[in-house]
């Protein structure tokens, strides 16, 4: 069996939650919010599985561009005029950060983003990641007042970044 990236299923999320408190201690979150935003929308979620476990995860959702959610908060619903994939969460646990699998996870969600035709992905850069979204085209996007305002709740550090898909080829 190789390692590959596959759609979650329900029995992956105490592996997710596990690589969630290891990757991000800094921005703790309830299992039922992750298993929230991985119900509604499933198709843009996914998990590094490798011969033994797992070993990353990728969680996803159509959101407004521009607009980011609260940590720790439920969507209840993803937005009617959801433009953007949003990447809440994109972690890989140290020993499966191998060259290339950051890219792959980066190349599956455009995928996921086109499949949906949104129109960008976006995401908050945390931990110092922004040279690593950089690499993924993303580019940092100067923040409105109101989104400065939740910014700030994911750390001194967090950028808004976004991936236009417009001028991107198929």
């Amino acid at each position: 069996m190789i390692n590959f990236w596959r759609e979650i299923k329900k029995n992956d999320l105490a592996d997710i939650c596990q690589i969630a408190s290891l990757c991000h201690p800094n921005f703790p979150e309830d299992t039922d919010v992750l298993e929230e935003k991985i119900r509604l929308s499933p198709q843009t979620c996914f998990v590094y599985q490798t011969k033994t476990n797992i070993a990353g995860y990728i969680l996803a959702h159509p959101y407004k561009y521009g607009e980011i959610p609260a940590l720790n908060v439920f969507l209840n619903k993803l937005p009617d005029d959801a433009d953007s994939l949003y990447i809440h969460d994109l972690a890989i646990m140290p020993e499966a950060r191998i060259t290339g699998l950051g890219y792959q996870a980066a190349q599956i969600m455009v995928d996921s983003a086109r499949q949906k035709k949104l129109l960008s992905l976006s995401l908050v850069a945390v931990n110092g990641s922004e040279g690593f979204w950089k690499k993924q085209n993303f580019s940092v996007v100067e923040p409105s007042e109101q989104l400065k305002e939740k910014l700030r709740t994911y750390g001194n550090d967090a950028l808004y970044m976004q991936r236009s898909l417009h001028h991107d080829k198929a």
